[in-house]
């Protein structure tokens, strides 16, 4: 159902009367209207406005949204129609309406009535032995009404506001469909973009983690070679100084053998070359025996 202005107005003046008619016109294609502004334009009272926009409000017809005055210090109500509670509150009227016809027909199916002939009142049954079969107004006798063609009048009406339900319903429906199958589309591209945004990020680790393999790769290797430098090192390092202790345990050696030579010659050399006071002394404290003696004379009888 598509709500042109006419038929809004159509709708309401049902709720409001044909004295909201200007309100109405005024709040169409519009928003956020002060009830002021609106009370000045139609040449109605401030209560009476409000009246209206309070039983528009009951019906969810009409929002509102209120502020604060600041020179006067009180709330100024604007307000706004909403077209598709327009669309259900007439929706919901004519269900209301078909109920009522759905029930009169039955009514006039079962029961007998009794009209006037000069066409002022119309009674049941019971109400016409009330007042014994006598017009209540002006006082002649009621006939029996033929009821044949308020009955097919009635089912014509309930005919057409079936009709007019069930296409209400379809396009409500189909709305319904609408709405539901855009709100499956957002799920889904905010599924699909959840998606993606998790595999994009899957991606970015793996190729995070893929520049860090081939950083990591070669430091291994330059781990790997120092440390083979640093074994080497040690390693050359433990030789020298094995080498070292050998040499110092050489030059030990040596020493030692040289030591061990020189100390005799130093002796040798001390008895090589004494000196003449010394040899004196010793030849000085030296006392002769019994035998050198007798040989040194026997010399020297020889020699003679």
């Amino acid at each position: 159902m598509r709500l042109t202005p006419k038929k809004i107005e159509k709708i309401l003046v049902q709720i409001l009367g044909h004295e909201g008619l200007p309100l109405i016109q005024s709040l169409i294609g519009k928003e956020n209207v002060s009830e002021f502004d609106l009370a000045t334009k139609i040449n109605y009272d401030i209560k009476v406005v409000r009246r209206l926009l309070y039983t528009l409000y009951n019906h969810n017809i009409v929002a509102f949204t209120r502020k604060k005055d600041k020179q006067k210090g009180w709330y100024i109500y604007y307000w706004t129609l909403l077209p598709e509670s327009i669309k259900f509150s007439y929706f919901k009227r004519k269900k209301e309406i078909l109920e009522r016809l759905n029930e009169r027909l039955v009514e006039e199916q079962q029961e007998l009535f009794f009209v006037c002939p000069n066409d002022c009142v119309r009674l049941n049954f019971d109400q016409s032995m009330d007042f014994e079969f006598h017009c209540p107004e002006c006082g002649e006798l009621i006939n029996q009404d033929n009821g044949k063609e308020r009955i097919e009048i009635l089912e014509i009406k309930i005919i057409e506001l079936s009709k007019e339900i069930e296409m209400l319903l379809k396009q409500r429906q189909t709305k319904r469909k609408q709405v539901k199958e855009k709100a499956r589309k957002t799920e889904e591209k905010a599924k699909e973009k959840v998606r993606k945004k998790s595999i994009k990020k899957v991606l970015s680790k793996k190729k995070v983690i893929k520049k860090m393999e081939s950083v990591k790769k070669p430091l291994k290797i330059k781990k790997e070679e120092k440390i083979v430098k640093t074994v080497k090192k040690k390693i050359v390092k433990k030789k020298v100084a094995v080498k070292k202790k050998e040499v110092i345990k050489k030059k030990k050696v040596t020493a030692r053998k040289k030591a061990t030579i020189k100390l005799p010659l130093k002796k040798e050399v001390a008895t090589k070359k004494p000196t003449k006071k010394k040899m004196n002394s010793k030849k000085v404290l030296k006392v002769p025996s019994k035998k050198k003696l007798k040989k040194k004379v026997e010399k020297k009888v020889k020699k003679n």
